[in-house]
């Protein structure tokens, strides 16, 4: 009751655990199937490192939180994304503290007693209020979320969470194939000048073409809620699509893997904008979306305006947010992919739906 944002939300919850307590046809044991039980962490589980994200409270707080300052240079801690390294199966976990303009690679390995992460060459600073960290010292105290393929997480507590079965693969018959005529598969992003041979402008007109948006918005950079994010207003409820685009390794499609691994890691990471309904989620659109137009002079706004994202994120407490999850990558062919392609797209599936309730769409090539 207490997370709830008003009281329509808490009697619609009320009355959907309601109807689950009193229906008959529910299997108490194979609910039970699905629970996941923490395990503690003394060595790196099987699975490739797909993504990793910052602690959700660095979202949610007030002000512009913990600066990271490198070469001069300090951004924001939630404006510097978090990039995989190295997708081997073995080894430290490797990941990238990435901003436009500095780099700073990061391993985390095993120890006896925790997950320990530490740079690989020179280090950055971290400010938070008052206080002044290394890096190192401040990453090891605020670890980020590691996601692995399976639908496995280790935590900020060096436990692992996975399922207790194995995942059925990601049913190909579901693969949307596309038509990309006159688009470069190798493009992934439009700019501010709007490639229309890119991968991003396409997928654009594609939705457009298809469905209705309130706003529809270019968020395609470094710490991007998605490549676009589309808003609807549709009775009482707040539609999202969160869009996830990732260019093709090579000029013709394939069953390449890992042009697969980011774009999976993508989908994980945004499904957290579905947590506290939204708000993080507008928040981040009004400043990104500011930021695009003083820096570029162009509006990131596909459809819709900065009125209209502010008149959605008036209304958003009183509506219910239904939140579609897209992955457009035209390097994967359909009739290529494997079933190591089909386990990877479910595991990401499984943990966008966990947390969304969404769908889940995949565009691809014949």
């Amino acid at each position: 009751m207490q997370t709830a944002p008003n009281l329509k939300a808490w009697t619609y919850w009320c009355d959907e655990q309601g109807a689950k307590l009193t229906d008959a046809s529910i299997d108490l044991a194979s609910v039970m199937e699905g629970f996941i039980f923490p395990e503690d962490l003394s060595e790196r589980p099987e699975g490739v490192l797909i993504a990793a994200e910052w602690p959700w409270p660095l979202f949610t707080g007030n002000g512009p939180g913990p600066q990271i300052s490198h070469a001069g240079t300090a951004y924001p801690a939630v404006d510097v994304a978090l990039e995989v390294a190295d997708h081997s199966p073995t080894g430290p976990l490797r990941i990238r503290l990435t901003t436009p303009a500095w780099q700073i690679a990061y391993s985390a390995d095993f120890t006896d007693t925790r997950l320990a992460y530490s740079p690989d060459e020179l280090d950055g600073r971290v400010r938070s209020g008052i206080h002044e960290y290394s890096l190192e010292e401040w990453i090891n105290r605020n670890k980020p979320t590691l996601f692995l393929a399976g639908d496995k997480m280790i935590t900020a507590e060096d436990r692992l969470l996975a399922p207790r079965k194995n995942l059925a693969p990601f049913d190909r018959r579901r693969l949307t194939i596309l038509n990309w005529a006159g688009v470069d598969i190798q493009k992934e992003s439009q700019t501010a000048t709007r490639e229309p041979d890119s991968i991003q402008a396409y997928i654009s007109a594609h939705l457009q073409q298809s469905q209705e948006f309130n706003i529809l918005i270019d968020d395609d950079l470094a710490r991007e809620a998605a490549d676009l994010v589309g808003m609807k207003i549709d009775g009482d409820e707040l539609v999202v699509t969160l869009v996830h685009c990732k260019y093709s390794s090579e000029s013709t499609p394939g069953g390449r893997v890992a042009d697969l691994y980011e774009l999976c890691g993508q989908a994980v990471r945004g499904s957290k904008w579905r947590q506290d309904h939204l708000a993080p989620l507008l928040n981040h659109l009004d400043r990104r979306a500011r930021s695009f137009r003083a820096r570029t002079g162009v509006s990131p706004f596909e459809a819709g305006s900065i009125e209209e994202l502010y008149r959605i994120r008036e209304l958003a407490p009183q509506l219910r947010p239904r939140v579609h999850t897209v992955l457009a990558q035209p390097g994967l062919s359909a009739s290529a992919c494997t079933e190591e392609h089909l386990r990877l797209l479910a595991g990401a599936e499984t943990y966008v739906h966990a947390l969304t309730r969404g769908t889940f769409t995949v565009y691809c090539s014949v």
